[in-house]
C-alpha cells in the first residue's frame, strides 16, 4: 500500500505542474477560442531566464557573459514578468491582427511562434540541456505522513500550483477585469457593445496565461533539476491534453484534468507492463476514451465541442499592407487564369519537371527535388482533410508511418529475416505495396477518423493530435516489430525488371511519376461529387448536411482518401531513405507538412509543392548565410518570423486563387 501512495504523491506533482500549465491554455482559449501552441515555449522561458540570473555567468551565442547572480527569490518574479510581457507582445503583434482572419491562420501563427522561441532559445542558449541551479526550495525538509515521504521540493511545487490556480480563479470569479474577461469569453460583440475594452481584457488573458507557463516551466524546471530548448514540447502537449480533458475554457476543469492525467501516469507507470515507457501514450488513450463519451470533457460546457460557422479557409480578412502583397496581386492573375486550368498548363509543368530531371547534373540538388516531390506529395494528403474538406487533422503522419513501417517489415524482417529471401529478387513486390500500404493506411484512417466524428472544431484537431502521438509512441517503444527507436535498416532501393533504381537520377523520376499518378487521382475525385461534398463540408457543414450530403459517409472517406496518399508515400519514402525510425514521424513533422500546405494555398493542387519548395529550398540557401552556418538552429527563427508574415499579410497562402473552382466565390 505504500507503494501506491508513494505513487500517489509523485502523481500529484506532477499534476500540479500540468494543471498550471493547462490553466495557461485554457485562460486564452476561453476567451480568443485560440489553442496558442506557444504556450509550451513560454513554459521553457521562464525556466531559461530564471537559470539565467541566477547564474554569475552564462554562455549566449556561443559567448561566456557576465550575469547578476540574482536569488531565486528576485530571479524567479522576473522571470515570470518578463514572460508575462512576452506573451503580451506576442498577442499584440501576431495574434491581434488575425482576429477576422480565416481560422486556420491563428493557429498556424501559434506555431509559428512556438518554433521561433523555441529556436531562438537553441540559438541563445544552446541545443543541450543545462542544470538548473539549487534553490532554497531544493533545501526543505522532506515532510513524512506516516510512512510516505514528500520532498521538500515537490511539497513547493503542490502548494504553488494550487494557490495560483485558486488566486486565478477567485479573480476570474470575482474581481471587475475577470468579470469582462468572462463577459467578453461568452458573447464578444455584446462585450463591445456594452463598452468592454475586448482587445485589452484578451490581452490581459495572455499576461495571465503567459505568466502561468512560466511559473509551471520554473516549478518542472527546479524539481527535475535542468532545463533544455525543448523541455516545454512534451509538458505542453500533456497540459494541453488536460486541458481537454477538464473542458478547455474552464479553469476548475484544466485543474481537474491536470491532477487526473498526472496520477494516471504515475500509476501506469507504477503498475502497467513497460508502463513507464507507454505512460506518453496513455495521456492521449485516455483523452480519446473521453472525448468518445463525453466530447465536451469533464467540466466543459457542450457549446464548447462546436465547429464555427464558415470555412476552415476562406473568412474575410482585412487587406494589410498592399506593397507587401503586391508581387503575389501578380502571380494572382496568373493562378486566376484560364490558362493555369488548362491541360496545356499541367503538360508543361510536367515537361519542365522532366527537363529539370535531366539538366541538373549534382546528386545533392536531385536528392534536395526528390525532397520536395516527397513532401509535396505528404501535403497533398494531408490537403485532401484540411484543405478540402475542413477538417483540422494533426495525426496525418500516422498514415505515413503505417506505409513506411509495412513494406519495411514485410521486407526485412519478414522476407529477409524469417524466410532467408533475397529481398531484391522479389523487386515487384514493392509496386504491390504501394498499393497495399496505402489500403492499409487508408483503412487506418477510416478506424482512427470514425471516432473523430464526435468532435468539432479545435477538439477534432487535438483528439487526432492524440491519434499520431499514440503511433509514435507505440513504434519507438514496440521494439520486437518495429526495432524501438534504433529503427529499420538495410531497406532496399527500388528496382524495375532487376535494374536497381538507387542512383539519384533515377528516384526522382520514379518520384516525378508517383506524384503524376497521385496528383491524376487527387484531381479526378476532388472534382467528382466526392469532391464537391467536401467543399461544402468545409463551407458550412450545417447547410451541406441540410442540403441531404450525409457528413459522415464523407468525412470517413476524406480520411480513407487521405490515409491512402499517407500510406503510398510512405512506402516510398522507406525505400527512398534505406531506413526509418518514429523521430521520421513526429509532431513537429506533421505540423511542418500543414505550414507547407498552408503556405503554398490550402485547398490547390499546386500550393503544397509551392509550400515544399519554397521551405525545402529555403533551409539550403539560409545555411549560405554567415550567421546561419554558425548557429544552424536560427534556419527556423527564420521560418517562425516568415510564416506569420504571411499569417499577417497573405493567411491563404501564396497561390490561393489557384484555389478549385468549386464554390461560387466572388459571383
Amino acid at each position: 500500500m505504500l507503494y501506491f501512495e508513494q505513487l500517489l504523491v509523485n502523481g500529484l506533482m506532477l499534476g500540479a505542474v500540468y494543471a498550471l500549465a493547462a490553466v495557461a491554455y485554457t485562460l486564452v482559449y476561453g476567451v480568443v477560442k485560440l489553442v496558442n501552441f506557444a504556450f509550451g515555449e513560454l513554459f521553457m522561458l521562464g525556466a531559461f531566464i530564471t537559470l539565467s540570473l541566477m547564474a554569475p555567468e552564462i554562455s549566449l551565442l556561443g559567448h561566456v557573459v557576465p550575469m547578476p547572480g540574482l536569488s531565486f527569490h528576485a530571479a524567479a518574479p522576473l522571470a515570470i514578468a518578463a514572460v508575462a510581457a512576452l506573451g503580451a507582445l506576442i498577442d499584440r503583434v501576431a495574434y491581434r491582427p488575425l482576429r477576422n482572419a480565416p481560422r486556420l491562420a491563428p493557429l498556424i501563427t501559434s506555431i509559428a511562434v512556438s518554433v521561433l522561441l523555441q529556436s531562438l532559445a537553441q540559438t541563445v542558449w544552446g541545443p543541450g540541456s543545462l542544470r538548473f541551479p539549487d534553490t532554497p526550495l531544493s533545501q526543505i525538509p522532506a515532510v513524512h505522513l506516516g510512512q510516505v515521504s514528500i520532498s521538500g521540493s515537490n511539497l513547493v511545487v503542490i502548494c504553488a500550483a494550487l494557490v495560483a490556480m485558486a488566486g486565478l480563479q477567485c479573480f476570474v470569479r470575482f474581481s471587475s477585469l475577470g468579470r469582462a474577461m468572462r463577459a467578453a469569453a461568452q458573447d464578444t460583440t455584446a462585450a463591445c457593445l456594452v463598452g468592454i475594452p475586448v482587445n485589452r481584457i484578451i490581452g490581459l488573458a495572455f499576461v495571465l496565461g503567459s505568466g502561468c507557463a512560466a511559473i509551471a516551466g520554473i516549478l518542472y524546471a527546479q524539481a527535475f533539476e535542468f532545463a533544455s530548448p525543448t523541455m516545454g514540447f512534451t509538458p505542453g502537449l500533456k497540459a494541453l491534453t488536460a486541458a481537454v480533458l477538464g473542458g478547455i475554457g474552464s479553469v476548475p476543469g484544466a485543474a481537474v484534468g491536470g491532477l487526473f492525467l498526472g496520477i494516471a501516469e504515475s500509476l501506469c507507470a507504477g503498475f502497467l507492463p513497460n508502463g513507464a515507457v507507454y505512460q506518453d501514450a496513455l495521456s492521449f488513450i485516455l483523452l480519446v476514451l473521453l472525448l468518445l463519451v463525453r466530447p465536451q470533457g469533464i467540466l466543459g460546457k457542450k457549446e464548447m465541442n462546436s465547429h464555427a460557422r464558415g470555412s476552415l479557409i476562406t473568412a474575410k480578412a482585412r487587406k494589410r499592407a498592399s506593397m507587401v502583397t503586391a508581387p503575389l496581386r501578380a502571380m494572382d492573375r496568373l493562378f486566376a487564369s484560364r490558362f493555369f486550368d488548362s491541360w496545356t498548363f499541367r503538360l508543361l509543368v510536367l515537361a519542365c519537371s522532366i527537363a529539370a530531371g535531366l539538366l541538373v547534373q549534382s546528386d545533392y540538388w536531385l536528392s534536395i527535388m526528390i525532397v520536395v516531390l516527397v513532401y509535396g506529395m505528404l501535403a497533398s494528403g494531408l490537403n485532401i482533410v484540411v484543405g478540402f474538406a475542413g477538417l483540422l487533422d494533426l495525426g496525418f503522419v500516422a498514415f505515413w508511418a503505417v506505409g513506411s513501417y509495412f513494406t519495411s517489415i514485410v521486407f526485412i524482417d519478414v522476407l529477409q529475416k524469417q524466410f532467408g529471401i533475397d529481398v531484391d529478387s522479389v523487386w515487384w513486390l514493392l509496386y504491390a505495396n504501394l498499393i497495399l500500404g496505402g489500403a492499409l493506411a487508408a483503412v487506418c484512417g477510416a478506424i482512427l477518423g470514425y471516432p473523430t466524428l464526435r468532435v468539432r472544431g479545435d477538439y477534432l484537431a487535438i483528439m487526432t493530435l492524440g491519434f499520431g502521438e499514440i503511433i509514435r509512441v507505440v513504434a519507438t517503444n514496440w521494439v520486437s516489430l518495429t526495432n524501438g527507436p534504433m529503427g529499420i535498416r538495410g531497406i532496399p532501393s527500388p528496382s524495375l525488371f532487376g535494374y536497381e533504381i538507387g542512383d539519384s537520377r533515377s528516384l526522382y523520376f520514379f518520384a516525378l511519376a508517383l506524384t503524376v499518378v497521385l496528383l491524376f487521382c487527387i484531381g479526378r475525385v476532388v472534382r467528382s461529387f466526392v469532391g464537391r461534398a467536401w467543399v461544402a463540408l468545409r463551407e458550412d457543414e450545417d447547410a451541406a448536411q441540410a442540403m441531404g450530403v450525409p457528413g459522415t459517409r464523407y468525412k470517413l472517406l476524406a480520411y480513407a482518401c487521405s490515409g491512402f496518399v499517407g500510406g503510398v508515400v510512405g512506402v516510398f519514402y522507406a525505400h527512398f531513405q534505406q531506413y526509418i525510425s518514429p523521430a521520421s514521424f513526429s509532431l513537429f513533422e506533421n505540423i511542418l507538412i500543414l505550414m507547407l500546405i498552408v503556405l503554398g494555398g490550402l485547398g490547390t493542387m499546386i500550393g503544397p509543392f509551392i509550400g515544399a519548395a519554397i521551405w525545402i529550398v529555403f533551409l539550403q540557401l539560409s545555411l549560405k548565410v554567415p550567421f546561419v552556418n554558425s548557429y544552424p538552429e536560427s534556419r527556423y527563427i527564420l521560418l517562425g518570423a516568415m510564416l506569420i508574415a504571411l499569417m499577417l499579410f497573405r493567411p491563404s497562402g501564396v497561390a490561393a486563387k489557384a484555389r478549385l473552382r468549386l464554390v461560387m466565390e466572388g459571383v
